[in-house]
C-alpha cells in the first residue's frame, strides 16, 4: 500500500537550514533543560521531520508526539497561569496605568517559566503555525506508523489530518485502506484534537442528531465560549514589553497605549480563530450568533419556551433591531404556555456579559485607530455603528475581517497594457463576442480568459508580453489576498476572468436594472427569506473572491454590497484603476454592480478556493507548458537572467502544486 505525505521538499530543506542555524547553533536554547523543562515544541517538530526524511521512523514518531504534546501543554499551561495571574497588578493600577498590562503578562511568565524553558516561551515562525494550523504533523504521523506497521495510530493520525482536510484525495484514499487491514477498529479513527474542537463537533452532531439537538446545541454554545475564553487566555503572553527608557515621556505613554491596544485587539480577534473550521479559509459569518437561533429553534420545538425567551434575548443583544427576533418574542408574549416568569427571563449571564465586554474592547479600540493610528480589523458582523467614531464609518463599512479595499495595485501604464488586451481581444475572448450581457438588455458583454490571452499571444494576435502580465497580475492578487485574510489553507486559482461591460447607446433611457444584479459567489440567495443556500447550481467552492478594476472613463458600473435582502446596499466602491476589493465569497457578502449607462468598465475578477480538485486545472496545465518553453528557451539563449527568472518561476509554482 502506497502511502503519501505529499510534502514539498523545499520546504523541508527550509526547515532543516532552519533548525540547523536557530535551533543547534543558538545559545543553549535548543536541548531539553537539565531542569526538566519543556523544550519548544517546533524544536521537537523540526526534530520530528528529520528524522522522517532519513528513514528514521522511531525517532519520528518519538518527536513528533513530543511535538503535539507540548503545544497542548504549553497551551493548557497558559490558560491556567492566566487565571492565577487575574489579578496580578490589580492592587496598584492606580499607580502603574497601563503598565498593568505589563504586570500580568510578567506574572504568566514566571508562572510558565516553572514548567517550560526560556525558548519554549518565544513565539513560533508562521509558518509553524500552518504546519499545525493545517495539522500536518499528522500527516507525517500516518505515515510514520505505517512504516512501523502500527496500523491503529496510523489510522487515527491519518483520520485527524482528514478532519481538516477533507479534500485531501491521498488520504482520503489511505484511509478507506486503512479500513481494511485486519486488525484496525473502527474506533482506531478518532479524531486526536477532537477536544480542541469541541464546538464543531457537538455542531455537526446537533444537526444530525434530531432526538438530542437541544442537548448538542446547548454544548455548541458553551463549547464556544469556552474556547473563544481559551483563545483570549494566550493573547496575554503575546504582550510586549514597554521600554525601560523610552526616548520622550510621550513615547512612553504611545507605547504603553499601543501595548494596550494590540492585547485588547489579540482578543478580539478570537472570534475569527473559534468560528474558523479546520482547514478552511474564511471564518463562519455570525458563528455565536448563528448557534443561538439554532439553539432557540431547539428549544421551541422540545416545549422548552422559558430557554426559547432566554436565547431569543441573548440573540438581540446582538442584533436589537431584528424584526424575525422581535416578532417571535412578541409571539411568546401572546401564547397562554409561556407563564409572566418566562416572559421576564433575560439573557443568558454569558451572553450579556460576552457583548458587555466586547463593546468596551471595541469603543477602545476604535478610538485607538482614529486618533492613535492604530490599526484593528472588526471580526464581527453585529457591531453597532455608533460605537465607531464618524471619521471612520465609511471606511469600517468596506474593510473588515470579511471584505477589503486596496489602492494602487496596478499602475496607469499597466492598466492601458490590459484595457489595449481587452480591445484587441476581449470580443473574441471566450464565447461572448460582444453580445449582449446575460444579465441585462441594455449591455454588451465581453470576456477573456488567461488561458485564451496566451494562446492568442501564441497565434500572433496578441502581445505577448500583454498576455503575460494578465498572468502575473493575477499571481499579484493571489499573495494580497492570501496575506490580508490569514488563510491558513493553500488558496488556488478557481477562475480568472477579464470582464468589461460596454453600454448600448440609445438603450439606456428609463433604465432602472443593475448591470449585474445582486448575488453571492458560492451560493444561491434567497432575499426573501435572507438564505443563501450552498447547492448547485452555485460554485460551492469558492472560498475568496476579487475584482480588480482598470478604468473610470465611463458612468455608472459602480461595485456595492449588499444586505440579504438585496436592497438595501450596505457599501459602495467606485471603480478606478488598480483598486482592488477583494471579500469572502459566503453570504455575508452580497454584491451586485449598478447600471453602467455610458461608456465601457473593464475589471479582472477573480475566484480562489482551497480545494484542489476545483483549481483551475487548464491555468496550471498552461503554467507548467509555459515553464518548459521558458526553460527551452532560456537554454537557447544563454541569458543568464532569463535562467534565473524560469528558475525562480518553477520554484514558485513547484510549492503551490506540491502543497
Amino acid at each position: 500500500m502506497a502511502l503519501h505525505s505529499n510534502t514539498n521538499p523545499v520546504y523541508v530543506a527550509f526547515l532543516f537550514i532552519f533548525y540547523y542555524v536557530f535551533i543547534t547553533a543558538g545559545s543553549g536554547l535548543s536541548s531539553e533543560s537539565s531542569s526538566g523543562l519543556l523544550a519548544p515544541y517546533d524544536e521537537h517538530y523540526y526534530r520530528g521531520v528529520r528524522a522522517y526524511f532519513r528513514d528514521d521512523w522511531e525517532r519520528a514518531a518519538e518527536f513528533l508526539e513530543k511535538s503535539i504534546s507540548t503545544r497542548d501543554k504549553l497551551l493548557r499551561t497558559r490558560r491556567k497561569c492566566h487565571d492565577e495571574c487575574l489579578t496580578a497588578g490589580d492592587d496598584k493600577i492606580s499607580k502603574l496605568g497601563n503598565y498593568w498590562i505589563q504586570v500580568r503578562a510578567e506574572c504568566v511568565r514566571f508562572c510558565m517559566g516553572q514548567s517550560f524553558s526560556p525558548a519554549a516561551l518565544l513565539p513560533v515562525s508562521s509558518d509553524i503555525e500552518y504546519e499545525f494550523g493545517t495539522r500536518n504533523p499528522y500527516n507525517y504521523l500516518q505515515v510514520t506508523y505505517y512504516k512501523l506497521e502500527k496500523m491503529a495510530k496510523a489510522a487515527s493520525a491519518a483520520h485527524t489530518f482528514f478532519v481538516a482536510n477533507p479534500s485531501h484525495l491521498e488520504m482520503r484514499n489511505n484511509l478507506e485502506k486503512y479500513r481494511r487491514i485486519l486488525g484496525v477498529k473502527e474506533e482506531s479513527f478518532q479524531d486526536r484534537e477532537r477536544e480542541q474542537e469541541q464546538h464543531w463537533v457537538s455542531s455537526t452532531e446537533g444537526n444530525l442528531q434530531s432526538a438530542h439537538k437541544l442537548k448538542k446545541w446547548k454544548e455548541c454554545v458553551n463549547e464556544t465560549l469556552k474556547q473563544t475564553e481559551e483563545c483570549r487566555a494566550q493573547c496575554v503572553m503575546m504582550s510586549q514589553v514597554i521600554p525601560e527608557e523610552p526616548d520622550t515621556v510621550q513615547g512612553l505613554y504611545e507605547r504603553a497605549a499601543d501595548l494596550s491596544l494590540s492585547l485588547l485587539s489579540c482578543k478580539q480577534m478570537c472570534v475569527t480563530l473559534v468560528s474558523t473550521r479546520p482547514g478552511r479559509v474564511s471564518a463562519v459569518e455570525d458563528f455565536l450568533p448563528l448557534q443561538l437561533e439554532h439553539l432557540h429553534i431547539a428549544q421551541f420545538k422540545a416545549g422548552d419556551l422559558k430557554g426559547a425567551v432566554e436565547t431569543l434575548r441573548s440573540l438581540l443583544l446582538f442584533y436589537p433591531t431584528d424584526s424575525d427576533s422581535l416578532s417571535n418574542l412578541e409571539l411568546y408574549t401572546q401564547t397562554v404556555e409561556v407563564n409572566t416568569e418566562a416572559q421576564e427571563t433575560g439573557p443568558m449571564q454569558e451572553i450579556a456579559k460576552y457583548i458587555s465586554r466586547a463593546l468596551q474592547e471595541k469603543r477602545l479600540l476604535y478610538f485607538g485607530m482614529a486618533n492613535l493610528d492604530f490599526k484593528f480589523s472588526d471580526p464581527d458582523l453585529w457591531t453597532p455603528e455608533d460605537i465607531v467614531p464618524e471619521s471612520l464609518r465609511e471606511t469600517w463599512r468596506l474593510n473588515g475581517t470579511n471584505r477589503v479595499v486596496l489602492d494602487g495595485v496596478l499602475s496607469q501604464s499597466e492598466c492601458d497594457r490590459v484595457m489595449q488586451l481587452a480591445t484587441v481581444a476581449a470580443s473574441m475572448g471566450d464565447g461572448y463576442r460582444g453580445r449582449r450581457s446575460p444579465h441585462t438588455p441594455h449591455e454588451k458583454f465581453e470576456g477573456l480568459t488567461v488561458l485564451r490571452a496566451l494562446q492568442l499571444a501564441q497565434d500572433g494576435l496578441v502581445n505577448q508580453s500583454d498576455a503575460r502580465l494578465l498572468h502575473e497580475i493575477g499571481e499579484t492578487v493571489k499573495v494580497l489576498m492570501d496575506s490580508y485574510f490569514r488563510s491558513h489553507s493553500v488558496l488556488y486559482f478557481a477562475y480568472t476572468h477579464l470582464v468589461c461591460r460596454s453600454a448600448i447607446p440609445g438603450h439606456q433611457e428609463g433604465r432602472s436594472d443593475l448591470s449585474h444584479p445582486v448575488h453571492v459567489d458560492n451560493c444561491i440567495l434567497e432575499p426573501e427569506t435572507r438564505q443563501c443556500w450552498r447547492e448547485a447550481p452555485a460554485f460551492t467552492h469558492r472560498d475568496l473572491s476579487a475584482v480588480l478594476y482598470l478604468n473610470d472613463d465611463f458612468e455608472g458600473g459602480d461595485f456595492f454590497f449588499a444586505d440579504r435582502d438585496a436592497k438595501t446596499v450596505t457599501a459602495m466602491v467606485k471603480p478606478k484603476c488598480g483598486r482592488l476589493v477583494g471579500f469572502t465569497s459566503g453570504p455575508v457578502n452580497p454584491h451586485g454592480v449598478t447600471a453602467v449607462t455610458a461608456g465601457r468598465r473593464c475589471a479582472l475578477a477573480l475566484w480562489f478556493t482551497t480545494e484542489k480538485q476545483h483549481r483551475d486545472m487548464v491555468r496550471n496545465l498552461k503554467e507548467e507548458k509555459g515553464e518548459g518553453e521558458s526553460a527551452l528557451k532560456s537554454a537557447r539563449s544563454g541569458r543568464s537572467q532569463g535562467k534565473e527568472k524560469s528558475k525562480d518561476r518553477e520554484r514558485v509554482t513547484g510549492r503551490r502544486d506540491e502543497l
